[in-house]
């Protein structure tokens, strides 16, 4: 079966800041929903701009681990796909192709971490944190 290599929610490191937090379920598979509007010198305090989003419950998380799933990428684009009509939006191909594209990017941001990495977000920027 082939591989992939994504961020799933983690409590490791959890409390490393004091802004941390978490209410997905680990491990489950988190996405970069939120857009932020504050500028770069808030974003640091601004939960929006903080988090990642569990695909399973919508909730979020500022905390995510790189790991490796035995799927396909066509598998975690369905993924990103039911989340999407999951949070109710209509299935069109539209929203099909948002669900690829999240994906995709989701899956590149992962691949510049090495396995078991843990990693947060301040805005754009995705960090590792320390060990």
């Amino acid at each position: 079966m082939p591989t992939v290599t994504v961020l799933a929610a983690t409590t490791r490191t959890q409390g490393t800041r004091d802004t941390d937090f978490i209410t997905c379920s680990p491990p489950e598979l988190v996405d970069i929903t939120a857009a932020c509007a504050h500028p770069p010198a808030d974003q640091s305090t601004c939960w929006h701009c903080r988090a990642f989003t569990g695909l399973d419950t919508r909730r979020a998380t500022t905390t995510a681990e790189v790991v490796e799933l035995d799927m396909s990428v066509d598998d975690y684009v369905t993924v990103h796909l039911t989340s999407l009509l999951r949070a109710g939006l209509p299935d069109t191909p539209k929203v099909r192709q948002w669900a690829r594209e999240a994906a995709l990017e989701m899956l590149r941001i992962a691949a510049v971490f090495p396995v078991g990495a843990v990693v947060d977000r301040d805005g754009d920027v995705i960090e590792q944190r320390a060990a």
